[in-house]
């Protein structure tokens, strides 16, 4: 299978594939619900071993560890400007066979709100997701290679 920018080899190449994320994430928002929200930490989908091993040497260059969550997560010591967003949470996801994606990224907007204001409006492209500690909604479309979220937490 073809991914888009895989595998990323170089510093340059993630910067390129944070900036599309945030371009492509946010004309996701914009057909779901016809509007974009601010954007300041993503996720790049590895997609072999050897891909993330690579990442993540590249991301330590970029940040210091924050936390874990299918792959580890930095702060960047200086932000990735994408559009008008400032990038300052980076992830590695590590290889998953389910995500094919280039990466995704949290929406920076109130879960409540958005949940009663647009999941039920826009069955096509949003759906709950449940875990056991806090809920998201997932936007999705067949024309993207990008996932976006909002999370409750």
């Amino acid at each position: 299978m073809q991914y888009r920018f895989s595998p990323i080899e170089t510093k340059e190449k993630l910067i390129e594939a944070a900036r599309y994320i945030v371009s492509q994430t946010s004309a996701l928002a914009q057909k779901a619900v016809g509007i974009s929200f601010p954007i300041t930490s993503l996720t790049i989908f590895s997609h072999s071993q050897d891909e993330f091993e690579n990442l993540i040497k590249i991301q330590n260059e970029l940040g210091d560890f924050y936390n874990e969550n299918n792959g580890p997560r930095v702060a960047l010591r200086e932000p990735i400007i994408a559009a008008e967003n400032r990038i300052t949470y980076l992830r590695i996801r590590k290889p998953d066979p389910e995500r094919p994606q280039v990466g995704c990224n949290d929406f920076d907007t109130d879960y409540e709100s958005f949940k009663n204001q647009y999941l039920a409006a826009h069955p096509n492209n949003l759906r709950l997701i449940k875990r056991p500690d806090y809920e998201m909604i997932e936007f999705f479309d067949p024309d993207f290679d990008v996932l976006a979220y909002v999370v409750s937490r």
